[in-house]
């Protein structure tokens, strides 16, 4: 039976971050399954999902990895997946939504945005922000991914939302993607 492990890393962004985990991991047996990476301004970050090969768990990729990545002075953490995580399911047709997000930048975006899609019963499946502009006239960008149950509570999330845009000073846009594949 196959065994996965979440591996997270970060650090200062620079070259060669990628290429020597993705060749340290190959080196260990590893097979990266699934991954997703960022530069945040200047750190960089990465979470991967990786088949152990046999003979290594969690514990012991997260040291041979802290060795082969010390270079970089990266900040590693590994982790066991329960089966049931790492299970590949089927991609149910579940209607998805693009939700965009521009304005003056302010505290309390995320949070308010955040806690109207999941009372709303949306499941945010990706975002990225990103602050945008000179420093006098910051500018908020959010892109939000959400999964909703059922498609008819997309006029409700709408609804919603669009409650938001006074209070939040804000532009709010949804829309739905067309499919969705991986």
């Amino acid at each position: 039976m196959d065994r996965f492990a979440i591996v997270t890393a970060f650090g200062q962004d620079r070259p060669g971050i990628v290429a020597l985990m993705a060749d340290s991991l190959y080196r260990l047996g590893c097979n990266i399954e699934d991954s997703c990476m960022t530069r945040l301004r200047g750190e960089f970050t990465m979470m991967l999902m990786v088949r152990l090969p046999a003979g290594i768990d969690a514990d012991t990729l997260g040291s041979r990895l802290t060795s082969k990545t010390a270079p970089l002075d990266l900040a590693l953490l590994c982790r066991a997946l329960p089966d049931q995580a790492a299970t590949r399911h089927s991609a149910p047709d579940v209607p998805t939504f693009m939700l965009s997000v521009y304005g003056a930048d302010h505290p309390g975006i995320v949070a308010q945005v955040a806690s109207t899609v999941a009372q709303q019963g949306g499941n945010i499946t990706d975002m990225n922000t990103r602050v945008i502009g000179s420093g006098e006239v910051p500018v908020y960008v959010m892109v939000l991914e959400i999964q909703l149950p059922q498609p008819q509570q997309a006029e409700s999330l709408r609804q919603a939302l669009d409650a938001l845009k006074p209070l939040l000073g804000v532009d709010l846009t949804l829309r739905p993607l067309e499919s969705v594949t991986f």
